[in-house]
This record gives C-alpha cells, structure tokens and sequence, in this order.
C-alpha cells in the first residue's frame, strides 16, 4: 500500500500518515512484526559480537584506557604454546564425542525404531540426561567419580576390582569426554529414530526379496537415506562441543590438562582480567566454529541433494 493509498485510506489526502500509520499498514505490517526481534539481536548479539571484536585489537586489563595494538594479540596468539594445546585437545575432545555419540544413537536408534514392551518408560528415562543442566550434571559425575567415596569406585571395589583415579592427568579428559557422551547421546538417538521411522519401507521391502543382506541394507540403503540427519547432527554437537564448559567448571576447572578453548577464552578473560587478549581468543574460536560448520554444511547440502 503505497503512501497515497494510506492517506485516501485515512480520509485525508492532504494529511501525510503518521510513522505508526505507516507500520501498520498493510504494506510494512510484517517488516514491524520483525522490530522486537532485531533489537534483542542488536543488544543480546551484535553489540557484544563488536564489542568483543573491538577489544581484540588492543590491549585493555579492565583498568586504564585501551591502547590500541592492531593485529599484534593475534600473531602472539598462534604462538601461544597453551592456546594451541588447548585447540588441539578441543578438537581431540569434539572427534571423539561426536563419533561416540553417532555410534550410540545409530545403535539405539535401530533398536529402539521398532516397537517393544515398555517403549515409552525406555526413551522417557533416556530424555532424563536432556533435563539436567549441566552444570549440576558435572557436579554430580564429580561426586560419583571421588576416588574414597565415589558411587563408580565403590561399585569396582563391591565387584572386586581395584579403584581408578578417574581425574588422573592421563583419564581426565576421557572422563570429560564421558560425562559429555552420556548427557547428549539422547540427543543423537531420538533425531535418528525419527528418521529410521520416516524412511519409506518399500525400499527395504523390495530390497530383501531381491535376496539382499541386512548389512548391504545398512550400508546401501539406511545410512545414505539417514546421511543428512546425521550430518545436522554433526554440524550441531561440533557447534556445541567448541563451547564446551559446563563439565570443566563442575569438574577440573580446566586442570590436569583438561583446559578446552572456551576454559582458556574465560580464564584469559575473567580470571587474569586481560580482556583485549581472551577478546581475541573468542572471536579466534567463533571464526573457527563459522569455518568448521561452513564446511560441514556443504556436506549436508550434497547429502540432500542425493536424497531428492
């Protein structure tokens, strides 16, 4: 609806609409439906995304004015011998949790498509991980996990078995990687059976009177009909796992060399007060994740694109 028509519609012609007139006009309504939105963005997203980048370029300890340092936080940050390290256990950390997690919902998954007694009292007790938060999640693997008094060491000694040290600095991050797996493989597990449940079965029908065998079925039929599932999956447990930080606080807090990229990023930040420094190491982190998930999502596009 154009200005004019607003005016005729308002019985003024010589009256030019007010700015609410204009917003709600059938032209601009549902650009204004979209205002609330973009100011929680701009203040809860954009602001501290530049805020944060303004920051990486200078040197600023939370007192004093910031000096501006240009690219130089950034060179001493791929020279950074602890920040590499905590990279490379990051990315040792996401390897790991993801392909765990993926083998434990593809086998549940495959279980738990079909139907059997006490269904629903299996998969609601599986949700039970999904509620939790976090961070009292780690806080309760902790306890479990004491070496005197942990429910995990007591159950090894009631079977005979010697106690394990579960925060020793060579299991400490295995550990982690637990805690991880065992909160989000319900995760994985449901978003698979959905798909197994989607699947068209005379596909399959038709594939075993051809004689074929279960496993040509699996491999030739299930996993590539399932391949974009699993590829979101991916993208979104690797978006997750860069992050991670609930665990570490609840556990370790980054020691016994357990310090991820998102532990680093805050103890630079908040713990050593070297803002302009840990500002770099985020948005470092953030373009990694954009890098990593841009690439995965060309994998998904190809996925869907063979599923059409």
């Amino acid at each position: 609806m154009s200005e004019k028509a607003i005016q005729s519609a308002l019985g003024g012609i010589g009256r030019k609409p007010t700015v609410w007139e204009i917003l709600t006009s059938e032209r601009y309504f549902k650009w204004t439906l979209l205002i609330p939105l973009i100011i929680v963005l701009a203040v809860f997203m954009l602001y501290p995304l530049f805020y944060c980048l303004y920051y990486s370029f200078h040197q600023y300890g939370m007192q004093g004015n910031p000096i501006f340092v240009g690219a130089d936080n950034y060179r001493q940050l791929l020279r950074d011998k602890s920040f590499l390290e905590a990279l490379g256990r990051t990315a040792k950390v996401l390897v790991i949790c993801v392909v765990s997690e993926l083998l434990i919902g593809l086998g549940l998954g495959m279980l738990w498509s079909r139907e059997f007694p006490g269904e629903r009292v299996v998969r609601g007790l599986a949700l039970l991980p999904l509620l939790v938060a976090p961070l009292i999640l780690s806080l309760l693997w902790n306890f479990m996990f004491e070496y005197d008094f942990g429910a995990v060491n007591m159950l090894l000694s009631a079977l005979g078995l010697n106690k394990v040290y579960w925060w020793a600095p060579e299991r400490a991050l295995y550990t982690i990687c637990f805690i991880t797996i065992w909160q989000w493989f319900p995760f994985s597990t449901f978003v698979l059976v959905a798909g197994l449940r989607s699947l068209p079965k005379d596909v399959f029908e038709a594939a075993r009177v051809d004689g074929a065998s279960n496993w040509y079925v699996f491999r030739r039929l299930t996993l590539p009909m399932l391949s974009p599932l699993i590829m979101i999956i991916v993208v979104l447990r690797t978006m997750w796992l860069i992050r991670l930080f609930d665990p570490l606080y609840g556990t370790t807090r980054g020691g016994v060399g357990t310090e991820l990229l998102d532990w680093i990023v805050y103890r630079t930040a908040f713990v050593y007060f070297d803002i302009g420094y840990g500002s770099t190491m985020a948005i470092f982190s953030l373009l990694l994740t954009i890098a990593l998930c841009a690439v995965m999502f060309k994998f998904l596009i190809r996925a869907l694109g063979g599923n059409r």
